[in-house]
This record gives structure tokens, sequence and C-alpha cells, in this order.
């Protein structure tokens, strides 16, 4: 009843024009960098352009066929919308129920109907980067069609927050927003980090967090070069060297990611201090599974491979020698207690609120004391977290070691994957 009379609403007020009918093809925003935005429907990218995704199903400007199965979800899946229109910009055809899909099918857990992984975007050859909203920008300016426009997570424009595009600049420090919860583009300050805009009459203001940004070599207009200024193209084919020209540890994995990349980081540093290696002399397999068997024993590398004979090993379904006396140690410091009395699971994919369980346990151990930790009352599936883990969960959150897989969804059931363990490792070790 409550969807009828909302929807009853929504109509009424398009009758009285309150809302901005259906838009002409595509058209410049008249900002800088020179962007078309389109409102018609369309079944391929093009570069340069953004296709508009509105996630509100009383507009004209709304098309269904993007959200495949997922309509009724378009109501607050404002950050899906927003990848989809980044990725349209530098050429990638990845609609939002091509996106939940595609996630689906990678069994991201904890999100309903899917789980927003803004990382993986792998089927689109595009490269997801987190930088400042100055950097982002600056990356758009510079390379428009190779660099999307930035995606800013407002936090005061509604009670859960909300996700939008920055796709221009007006002037010095106002820029124009393509919002898809907004038919029509509107106008915000950015100044030293701080947005200030108008939502309801009202001016908001609030300190951004780091920007989500897409690169994708194979959008770049012809206007401007495929590759950044002041970083050798090889930084970017390869991932072989740094932006420096300098060598990096990660060199001879042939599949470890550009230093543009996320991931590219926290995989040079766990290599450089010997705390993960490849799965082959040439293979890291950065979205490869990250299982139990492996994170004790990267734990137990971090602890200087103490000596464990003697020590009793109580599980009965270690069936490798590599990761034995890892676990063993793990069992005897209280790092892990495994998953029963007798087993350990050792090929099991680790999950998000194991992971930061055994990091906090371990943190205890080093007689470091873990540092302040704050409740989880902006994320909807707090609640899901295990007994076991919640103290662990609130101390990786407040220190920024985990984030959650959407503004509001922490997915502790989810798998990690070993490029999200580097990142995560190197983000501890500098507590």
């Amino acid at each position: 009843m409550k969807k009828r009379c909302v929807g009853f609403l929504l109509a009424c007020v398009m009758l009285l024009g309150l809302l901005p009918m259906a838009h002409a093809d595509a058209a410049s925003l008249n900002a800088t960098p020179n962007l078309n935005l389109t409102y018609e429907f369309s079944d391929s990218a093009q570069a340069g352009t953004i296709r508009y995704v509105s996630q509100l199903s009383a507009s004209p400007n709304f098309h269904a066929s993007y959200w495949n199965d997922y309509v009724d979800a378009a109501g607050w899946e404002c950050y899906t919308a927003c990848i989809s229109m980044a990725l349209s910009s530098v050429g990638a055809d990845a609609t939002p129920g091509d996106l939940g899909d595609y996630w689906n099918e990678q069994q991201y857990t904890g999100g309903d109907p899917f789980t927003t992984m803004a990382w993986d975007v792998r089927p689109y050859d595009a490269t997801f980067l987190q930088r400042s909203f100055a950097t982002s920008m600056d990356n758009l300016l510079s390379h428009p069609g190779s660099y999307s426009p930035p995606i800013i997570h407002l936090t005061t424009y509604s009670e859960r927050g909300h996700y939008v595009l920055v796709a221009g600049k007006l002037s010095e420090n106002t820029y124009l927003v393509v919002d898809p919860a907004n038919d029509e583009p509107w106008k915000i300050t950015i100044e030293n980090n701080v947005a200030t805009y108008i939502r309801h009459e009202e001016e908001r203001t609030e300190e951004l967090e780091m920007a989500v940004q897409y690169y994708r070599s194979a959008g770049a207009l012809a206007q401007t070069p495929s590759a950044p200024q002041n970083v050798p193209a090889a930084s970017i084919a390869s991932a072989g060297h740094h932006a420096d020209g300098t060598t990096c540890s990660s060199a001879a994995m042939t599949d470890v990611p550009a230093e543009t990349n996320w991931a590219h980081a926290g995989i040079d540093f766990c290599i450089s201090k010997g705390l993960m290696n490849g799965v082959s002399a040439t293979q890291f397999n950065p979205s490869g599974d990250m299982t139990r068997a492996m994170l004790v024993t990267v734990l137990y590398r971090a602890a200087g491979e103490p000596d464990v004979s003697g020590v009793e090993n109580v599980f009965e379904d270690l069936g490798a020698d590599w990761y034995r006396n890892a676990v063993a140690w793990a069992y005897k410091t209280g790092v892990t207690s495994g998953v029963s009395s007798t087993r350990f699971a050792p090929s099991d994919q680790i999950t998000r609120e194991q992971l930061v369980s055994m990091l906090y346990r371990y943190r205890q151990l080093t007689g470091a004391t873990p540092s302040e930790i704050s409740a989880l009352d902006n994320f909807w599936d707090a609640g899901r977290i295990s007994g076991y883990a919640m103290e662990a969960m609130r101390w990786a959150v407040t220190n920024g070691l985990i984030t959650g897989t959407a503004s509001d969804t922490l997915s502790p059931g989810g798998a990690a994957t070993r490029a999200q363990l580097a990142s995560i490792l190197m983000r501890y070790m500098s507590l």
C-alpha cells in the first residue's frame, strides 16, 4: 500500500510539472572538461559522454532496462548508478543490472539484491582508483575520457548519505554534480576538501571522504594523451615499475596491476616485507581467494616464525606441510581457535569478520594496546556480525583497516581476496 501511495504522489508531482520532463539526446554540460550528458536510452557507451542513470522510477529519464531484475532496488542503489555513469564516461558499457549480475556471480555476500563492490569492475577493462577529490578532479581535467568523473559520498545529503558524480568544474571552487536522484545537474562548492551545497533549501557542509574514480586507457579521447602527464607509459601498461621509474618489489609478478590501481601498493608492500608470496614465481593472483591457512601463515611470518617444536596440533584436517607450523603457532597463541575443537578448515575462504578477528588477536599478542573503537551504528548489517568478532570489527572499522562494501553495509560474512588482505595488512602495519 505504501509503494502505491508513493507512486501516486510522484505521478501527481510530475503532472504538476514539479519534476523535469524527459531530456533531449546528448548535450554538453558546459563545464570543464567539456563532457556530454545523455538521458536517452543507449545500449552502448562512448568515452566523453555520461550515460545518465536515474534511480527514480517515476522520472521520465528512468530506464528500467538499465536495471534488469533490480528495478525494485533502484531507489537505494545510488552508488551503483554512479559507478555505471562513471564507467560510461570512459567508454565502458556497464549498466547497474549488468554490474549487479556480475557481483552476484562472484558470490559477494552481505547485500540485497547484490553487494556493491566498486573496486571489482574487471569485465570492463577499467582500473579502480581511490584518491582525494583534488587529485581525482585533476585526473579528469587533464585526461577526460581516460579518467571518469569522481564519485563522492555526501553523508549529510540524507539520513543514509548519498553518492553523486562530480562531472566538471565551473569556476575556481564550484563544480557541477550529476545526481542519480535528481535529473537536473546542480552546483557544489568544494574547497580544501570541504563540500558545501544546498539541499531542501538548507546549506549543508561536510568534509569529503576519498573519491572513487575509474581509469580506462581504451577510453582516451583523441585530443588528449592516453597516459597521465609526468608518468611513464610503462607504469600504466606494466606493473614492473613505479611512476618514478624504479623497479617495484612485485615486478616478477605479471598479474599485479599497475601503480595507478588501488591494489598495487599493498601487494608491493607485502612482498617487500616477506609477508606474502606469489602463488607461483610469476603470479600473485590478486583476485584469488584468501584462505584461512594463507592468513595464519602471513601472521606467522610477521611474528618472525617462532619455533613451534613440541607444540601439539589438535586439528585433524591439516593436509599440507606449508601451513602446519603457522596453524600450531596461531592455536597456541590464541590467534585462532579453529572452526571447531578438531577442525581448522585451512582451505575455507577467510571471511571479513574472521580476518579482522585474527588481526585483532595478533595485535593484542604483540603487546600493542588496541586503539579506540567506536560503534557500528551506520551499518544496517552490524547485527549479522558474530559475537566473537564484534569488538574486532569495531576496532578495524574505527582504524580504517576495513571499510564497508557500501556506505551502510559491512558484509561481515563476505570473502576477502588476496589483494584486499595485502591492502589491509599495509594499513595495519602503519598503526
